[in-house]
This record gives C-alpha cells, structure tokens and sequence, in this order.
C-alpha cells in the first residue's frame, strides 16, 4: 500500500478533483505518478496530444514511479490526515507517452491567466460559429475530418513565444486556468512547451508526435 502525504491541507483533494476530471474524457484513463524528492508529479495523458500534470508537494520525500486508474483514484476516500491512498497499481504498458524534463526549463512567456482565458474562449467560439457551415450536407465521416481539420486550425495557432494555443485549450479543459488573478508562464526546453497556470500544468512536444516513445 502506498499513501502520499500533502504538505499542505487539501492537496489530496484537489488531486482527487484533477483525477475525476481525466476520468471525465475518457473512463479508462490512467495517471503516472513520479516522485523523486519533496514533490510528486501527476500526469495524464489527454486527448489533446498534450500531458495534463498536478504537482503535489509531499510531507515528506518519496521515490515513485507508478500507474493507476484516474477513476479509481478519484473514488478514494481523503484520510483524517489529509493523505491519499493509492490505488492498485497498473501495468507500466498501461502509459505510453514520453514523460517531459524535469529541469533545463526556460521562460519565454507571462501572460495574465484573465487574456488566457479569452483567447481560449475567442477559440471556441470561432470553432463552433465555423463548424456548422463547413460540415453542411456532408457525409459523418467526411465532416469529422473536417471538423478535425478546423481544430486544428483554430488550437495550433500561436499563444504567444510560439506555443501553440492548444495548451490553452487544454488547460482551460481542466481547471486548471480558473483563476481570478495571477499569471500563466510559457516555458520551453528542447523539443518540449509548457504551460504553468495557477492551478496546474500543461506539457507538449513541440513538431513531435506526444506519443512516439
């Protein structure tokens, strides 16, 4: 049995949210934790071709590195103590994405998480006021190519240092930009974005396929 501590109260909570929220797009999903110290990095494949990741910072250091069940997780019951029992554990086959670096991280970007949110709302928007239009009179399987031709002209188009609005849309998808203040920071290293909003993270490659391990 493994248990993770938060060091701060609600932690487990929050991370028990995050889990309900990928179990929401897909009710297989699986979420690897890695720990190696003070903090615990959960990840989460998304259908965005991007990895959704909470950072829990830990009571105490822990070395880690599993998979679970985002549903089961998010079913756990939150101890007395504010601590979380993990799931069974999965096949490591289970996840198949390329995990980010943990350091080499360079800032290209802050922009105030409030312009974030519009443009990810000016995206949906534009792509529900053009779907309608594009699709009409088309067979179904001819209008999801097309409907997923128009994502990605909408989602792959630049937020700001050359990160895609993708990352945006994901995180907003998540919770992860429901803030009333604060900033988002861009940041790259090598092949790999990110996007760090006040209530968690998104990470990308960047002209590389997320899955190709």
């Amino acid at each position: 049995m493994t248990v993770l501590v938060p060091r701060h109260p609600g932690a487990a909570a929050d991370l028990a949210v995050f889990a309900t929220r990928v179990a929401r797009f897909e009710a297989e999903a699986v979420i690897r934790i890695v720990a190696g110290g003070p903090v615990a990095g959960c990840f989460a494949e998304t259908p965005f071709d991007v990895l959704a990741l909470r950072a829990v910072e830990l009571a105490e250091p822990l070395t880690l590195d599993v998979v679970v069940e985002a549903g089961t997780l998010a079913a756990r019951a939150v101890g007395d103590h504010g601590e979380l029992e993990l799931p069974p554990t999965l096949p490591a086959l289970r996840w198949t994405a390329s995990l980010p670096p943990r350091t080499g991280w360079e800032e290209l970007a802050r922009i105030p998480v409030g312009d974030v949110a519009s443009r990810v709302r000016a995206g949906v928007a534009e792509f529900r006021a053009r779907a309608p239009d594009l699709t009409s009179g088309m067979a179904r399987r001819e209008a999801r190519t097309e409907l997923d031709r128009l994502a990605a002209e909408v989602w792959d188009g630049e937020l700001a240092a050359g990160v895609p609005l993708r990352l945006a849309h994901a995180a907003d998808s998540y919770g992860f930009l429901a803030a009333e203040s604060g900033d988002v920071t861009l940041r790259g290293s090598g092949s790999w974005w990110r996007l760090d909003a006040p209530h968690g993270s998104i990470v990308a490659r960047s002209g590389l396929a997320l899955f190709a391990l």
